[in-house]
Formats: structure tokens, C-alpha cells, sequence
């Protein structure tokens, strides 16, 4: 008795659109994806209810021809590609030939589209998949496609349509990550009649930032500097915030490859590395990044959403990233100003009222990253940190008020400082290595079960970073030589922390290395409430001058605040 059938095409193309829709977001995505590669310079988005009731989305494209309307419908027809080995130079965002035929199979559509060779235009009515209408029709040059009673013929999923801000929500993500990295074309959308983006589509990137997200975050955005650097078949552009931007998550790392928006590891973790210590281990940056590379380099072809993507040399793309980050945070002014939050901005972001991101909390641990890399502290630009070296004076014990040569106020948490200068003294003296110093007594550490646990599981790495450990039975340890940068610094209780630190951090041994750097330089630093004679603070700003990354302490935390003189000017109504 037969078990195995064949499935009717209608089921089959039912099955297949959860692979390309399983939300309004996802329709109009893969919508727009059409109307850039038809050449729109204008694209209105409208919804109804997050996109239940309808999606409306008109372009000025070049249209599609009378014989292709349906063909357009029919499941693998594109005009994309041709063979296989057209991937390796695919310029388009779509290829597969997917798109509107799962649309079809799960909705009630409307098209009508004129191509730019003909006089008429042509009109279709499809509902689940079926043609039920085609006419012709009196039109403009482009196209407009309407998509109504989404999942109408799949009652299980339209349970799975969350409620209407949500929706809305992700529509307006979409709608953002093409308007920032298409800004020559003039994007709209509408919801309910109520406009919510309207970019000029004056081709300048930071425009449609400055409209999506608000001018206040494009204040603190820097132009990432161009590299000269290998691989020659890729270049990188876009705009990173300065490190008092930061968030708790990945969300605002916006990656695009060859103008296609990706979730991409590699370039998410470059980001960071170019950060360095610049930011908080679990803190993230605003970031757009556009990376262009020859599509032979890049498998796109790895789901039918396209937001996987693999690149063949991810090393060389990695460091790419990670240099230019770097070199252009290094050339920056990166010293946070207090200023008062601005008013009246009413980006896409803010329509809705969409919550944001809170700063994530300061970690005691952070990524090594670059910073024992020789190379990038033998050089270090002259006059970065302009702080004069008096007047200076000490507020709560704690913080030291200078003048920058602008007259701007400079106010220095004097603990922050010292760490980050000794710091770089221990990466400066030790590099990537780590001696031992013997302890004169061996320290027995009181363990519970889950630390003497995680010991035995880590006892070759706690050797490989100066720790001379050695298990006494099967319920205790001895120590008999630490880490020579700790020496005369850690209690017995701090050494068993500074372990239990070491064995949580999950990189790689550099960062194993920076968390040992860290907090003997936090140990041996001047401490908040401690007061400083003017030689001590005269000193400490000199030292600070000339460090390689002055900004921030090797945690993340900034080591300095500025309040221009033009905002006291304001402040005090003088402009």
C-alpha cells in the first residue's frame, strides 16, 4: 500500500513561502528588495493595522513588461540570473525568484505595473496563488503592488502575527535599513495615512540617519576613514558613534554587504575589536558599515532571506573592519561633552515610541583586542589631547578640573586616569607576556564545591597566566607563585576573586591577559576620595597626555567629561 505522495503544487508553494514570509515585515522587505533593483528613485510603503489589513508598496521603476506580469508569479522565475554561475557576479538583491509567487500562495494580491517600453500597462488579481483577473490598464511608468488578507488561506499562521505595534515595528526597522543605505532614493512610509519616514533621497548617507534615528545620535557619529589595506577587492564605508554611545546589545550594529543588509558575526565582532578598550566588554556602539566586495568573494545563497551571508577570506575582511574602526576612533576627538538633551527630534524611531536602549552596565572585564599588538602603540598622534597643565584644581577629592587649549572645561576622574596610564605601562613592559613571582608564603584558598569545580577544569589555563596551582586531595588547592604584575597588591580574598575572574572569561588568552593587566593597574592606581597635591595632579594629566588611548580606563569607563566653553556660554545666556 502506497505511504509516499507527491504534493499538490498548491501545498507545496504554501510550505515553501514560511521559508521567505512569515511576517508583513517580510513582505514589505522582500517588496522593496524589487523595487531598487527595477531602478526606483521613489518608493512608498503604505500599511494598514502593522500590515494585517494591507501593504501597499508603488515605485518608479522601470515596471515589468505585459509578458512577463505572470511569468513574474511563477515559482524560480527571475531576471536575475540565468545559470549557476551567475551568482559569482550577482549586483541584485534578489535572484531566487521567490518572492512574489510565496506572497501569492498565501494572500489575496493586486499588481499593476507599466514597463518603461510600453504604453499600457497591465493589471493582475491573484489570490492563493490562483490568477483570478488580468486587464489592461491606463498607468505611469513602475509598479504597485497591494497585498491584503495576509495567511488568509493558512488560519494556523495567522496566529502567529503579533499585535500591531510590533508589526509596525519591524516594518519600520525595514524600511529604515534600505533608506540608510539607498539615500538616493526617496523612501515613504505610511501608516494608516499617518507619514512615519520621508527621507529626501539626496544621496547622502548621514541624512537618513539624521531622519531615522535623530540628529542627536548623528552628533556623536564619525565618518569611518577609508583603508588602504588588503583584501584590494573590498572597501569599507559608514559612520561609528563615539564611545559615550553605547548600548547593551548588537541591535544598532547595522552591517551591509555590497548594499545588502546582513547579520554578519565577522563584521559585528571587527566592530568591536576596533573599539578596543575604548568601550565596556557587554557595551556596543551605534555603527552603519557598509563593506563592498567583489560577489565573487561572498556566498549569499545560504537561505532564502539573505540575511546569512559567508565571506571566503573572513580574516582578511575581519581586519579590514577592525583597522578602520580603530584608525578612525584613534584620529578623533573622543572626549565626552555635557550638553542637554535636544528637543523636537522626531525620528521614525521616536514616532512610535519605541523603547530604547539602556547603557549597559560597566563590566570588570573587557576584551584585549588589539592592545598588545606593538604596532599600534608605537606611534601616537601629537597634540590628541590638548589639556593645558594649569591651572588644575581637585573637586571631591576625586576628580581634577583643567582647561583644554579651546578653553573648553575638562573634569578627569583622577582614579580612571592613573588606571588607564598604568596600564599601558604594564602592556608597555610586559607585552603579551607573563612572569611568575613566588610567593613566600603558599596561599590555601577556601573553596566552595562549585570553585573547586571550575579549578580543576581550568588548572592548565591558570598556569599558562602565571599561577603556580596545585591540588592537595580532592577538596583544595595551593598557590605558590602568582602573576608577578599582582605582587605586593592582592589580599588572599582578592586572589581568589582575581581567579574566579580569569576562569568566567570566556576569550581568548590576550583576553585572559588583559583582565590580569587590568586589575593590578586598578590596584595600584590613586583611588577616588584620595586627595592630590598639585605636583601629584600636574603629573597625572601629563602622564594621561601621553598615553595611546586616553579617553577611556582599560574597562571601558571614560577617564574624562567635557563642558565647551560655548555651551557655559549658552548656560549663562551670553549667545
Amino acid at each position: 500500500m502506497r505511504q509516499i505522495f507527491v504534493l499538490e503544487e498548491q501545498t507545496i508553494g504554501k510550505i515553501a513561502a514560511g521559508e521567505v514570509v512569515d511576517r508583513p515585515a517580510s513582505v514589505v522587505k522582500e517588496l522593496i528588495e524589487n523595487s531598487i533593483d527595477a531602478g526606483s528613485r521613489h518608493v512608498v510603503v503604505e500599511v494598514g493595522n502593522g500590515g494585517r489589513d494591507y501593504i501597499r508598496i508603488t515605485d518608479d521603476g522601470s515596471g515589468i513588461s505585459d509578458d512577463d506580469a505572470e511569468l513574474a508569479f511563477e515559482k524560480h522565475a527571475t531576471s536575475k540570473i540565468r545559470r549557476i554561475e551567475d551568482l559569482a557576479y550577482l549586483q541584485t538583491l534578489g535572484f531566487r525568484g521567490e518572492a512574489l509567487p510565496s506572497i501569492a500562495a498565501v494572500s489575496r494580491i493586486e499588481m499593476s505595473t507599466r514597463h518603461e517600453c510600453e504604453d499600457f500597462g497591465t493589471h493582475l488579481k491573484i489570490e492563493g496563488g490562483v490568477l483570478k483577473e488580468r486587464r489592461r490598464i491606463t498607468r505611469g511608468v513602475g509598479t504597485t503592488i497591494e497585498v491584503k488578507s495576509l495567511f488568509y488561506n493558512l488560519p494556523a499562521r495567522i496566529g502567529t502575527i503579533k499585535s500591531k505595534p510590533t508589526e509596525l515595528r519591524h516594518i519600520v526597522e525595514v524600511c529604515i535599513h534600505y533608506a540608510v543605505i539607498y539615500p538616493e532614493i526617496k523612501f515613504e512610509l505610511i501608516h494608516e495615512e499617518n507619514p512615519i519616514i520621508s527621507t529626501v533621497g539626496r544621496g547622502k548617507m548621514l541624512d537618513a540617519i539624521v531622519n531615522a534615528y535623530g540628529s542627536s545620535v548623528a552628533k556623536e557619529l564619525i565618518e569611518l576613514k577609508a583603508q588602504n589595506a588588503p583584501p584590494p577587492h573590498a572597501t569599507i564605508s559608514g559612520y561609528i558613534s563615539r564611545p559615550s554611545v553605547s548600548y547593551g546589545t548588537k541591535k544598532h550594529l547595522f552591517t551591509y554587504v555590497n548594499r545588502r543588509f546582513v547579520r554578519s558575526e565577522v563584521m559585528e565582532k571587527a566592530i568591536k575589536r576596533g573599539y578596543s578598550s575604548l568601550l565596556p566588554k557587554h557595551a556596543y556602539p551605534f555603527a552603519v558599515i557598509s563593506l563592498s566586495i567583489d560577489p565573487s568573494e561572498i556566498n549569499v545563497n545560504i537561505h532564502p532571506k539573505k540575511h546569512e551571508i559567508r565571506f571566503y577570506d573572513a580574516d582578511d575582511i575581519f581586519q579590514l573592519i577592525a583597522n578602520a574602526v580603530f584608525m578612525t576612533l584613534r584620529h578623533a576627538d573622543l572626549i565626552p561633552e555635557v550638553v542637554q538633551r535636544e528637543k523636537g527630534i522626531a525620528a521614525a524611531v521616536d514616532f512610535l515610541s519605541f523603547p530604547r536602549e539602556k547603557k549597559a552596565p560597566i563590566s570588570l572585564q573587557t576584551s584585549f583586542q588589539g592592545e598588545l599588538k606593538e604596532e599600534e602603540f608605537k606611534e601616537k598622534e601629537e597634540g590628541s589631547l590638548t589639556i593645558r597643565s594649569a591651572p588644575l584644581y581637585q573637586v571631591l577629592d576625586s576628580y581634577i578640573i583643567a582647561l583644554s587649549e579651546e578653553d573648553d572645561v575638562i573634569v578627569i576622574d583622577q582614579h580612571a586616569a592613573a588606571e588607564r596610564i598604568n596600564f599601558e605601562k604594564l602592556v608597555g613592559k610586559y607585552g603579551g607576556r607573563i612572569d611568575k613571582q613566588t610567593l613566600l608564603r603558599p596561599h590555601m584558598p577556601e573553596l566552595s564545591p562549585h570553585q573547586l569545580y571550575v579549578l580543576r577544569e581550568n588548572e592548565k589555563m591558570l598556569r599558562d597566566m602565571g599561577f603556580d596551582i596545585e591540588r592537595l586531595g580532592d577538596d583544595s588547592y595551593v598557590i605558590r607563585a602568582i602573576p608577578v604584575v599582582f605582587h605586593g597588591m592582592l589580599g588572599e580574598e582578592e586572589l581568589t576573586d582575581v581567579i574566579m575572574r580569569l576562569v568566567e572569561e570566556s576569550g581568548k588568552k590576550e583576553e585572559r591577559i588583559k583582565v590580569l593587566f587590568s586589575t593590578a593597574a586598578c590596584k595600584a592606581s590613586i583611588k577616588a576620595g584620595e586627595k592630590l597635591s598639585y605636583e601629584s595632579m600636574r603629573e597625572l594629566v601629563a602622564q594621561l597626555k601621553s598615553t595611546k588611548i586616553p579617553y577611556t580606563c582599560p574597562h571601558g569607563r571614560p577617564t574624562m567629561i567635557r563642558l565647551s566653553k560655548e555651551e557655559i556660554e549658552k548656560r549663562f545666556k551670553r549667545r
